[in-house]
């Protein structure tokens, strides 16, 4: 297991590669440091590179309290830097929003791209309109 404390310029470099274990949500993920950090700036690149501390579960995995269906999503956006949906996703406007919460920018960019090539009714926002319409005529029974 990978130890984000260390203070050996030696360890850390040989460890880029280690497996992490990422318990998101109750949901385990295994990736590498270099993955996690693909995006400096963004939460996950704060938390692995010793900016944000992190917390552990019961079992040594690093924890965070997020959506652990969607992060699937954004994990495979990192390793691959390619928004990659199955057709009819209907989760857009939550990956957005763990997207804004992980502040991967360039994801947010790929997501309001996607969110503009969908159907209203799939993008996130209110489903559907409401049109109201004032009748004044009255109706007639015909018979």
């Amino acid at each position: 297991m990978l130890n984000l404390t260390s203070s050996d310029d030696n360890s850390n470099r040989s460890s880029v590669q280690d497996p992490v274990s990422l318990n998101v949500g109750g949901e385990i993920y295994t990736t590498t440091l270099d993955t996690l950090t693909r995006c400096r700036d963004s939460m996950l690149g704060a938390m692995f590179t010793g900016q944000i501390p992190v917390r552990r579960d019961n079992k040594g995995n690093v924890f965070i309290d997020r959506d652990g269906k969607v992060f699937r999503y954004i994990l495979n956006y990192l390793r691959s830097s390619s928004l990659d949906l199955p057709e009819g996703f209907s989760e857009v406007a939550l990956l957005r929003k763990e997207a804004d919460f992980f502040q991967i920018r360039p994801l947010l960019e790929e997501i309001r791209h996607y969110e503009g090539s969908l159907p209203l009714s799939l993008r996130g926002g209110p489903l559907g309109a409401m049109i109201m319409v004032n009748v004044d005529s009255k109706v007639r029974v015909l018979s």
